[in-house]
């Protein structure tokens, strides 16, 4: 369904502003693509949610994203070198100031996951708009 090489690639630096590039740049290929409204602001969500565990090991990291017009698939993908494979919780403390992102992307994405590599991991989501 995606083809190779995605249309959008972005290095993150592992810093607080990451989650901010990442958004920005997926917005301007949502944009000119003149995505849905409630797919980009998924996706936007989802970015933020996918980086943010991403830049918090410490690590730069690297955001690919695909956008089919046609068809209103979107797949964001986020690969970082840390070995450590987020789980999502059994359920969350209410009073926790983290833990909610894998229950983010769990609810609202139409299919997402983690693909463990050698020198780290993929974390991607998957959205459809039609």
């Amino acid at each position: 369904m995606f083809h190779q090489p995605a249309p959008l690639v972005v290095h993150l630096d592992p810093e607080q502003t990451a989650p901010v590039v990442a958004r920005r740049a997926l917005q301007q290929l949502l944009g000119d693509a003149s995505a849905p409204f409630q797919l980009t602001s998924d996706a936007l969500l989802l970015t933020s949610e996918i980086v943010t565990n991403a830049t918090m090991v410490g690590a730069a990291c690297e955001m690919s994203a695909w956008y089919l017009p046609d068809t209103g698939d979107l797949r964001v993908e986020v690969f970082d070198r840390s070995p450590v494979v987020p789980t999502l919780p059994p359920h969350r403390d209410p009073h926790a100031i983290s833990g909610r992102g894998l229950r983010i992307v769990d609810s609202v994405a139409s299919k997402w996951g983690i693909d463990p590599q050698a020198d780290g991991k993929y974390v991607w989501f998957e959205l459809r708009s039609h």
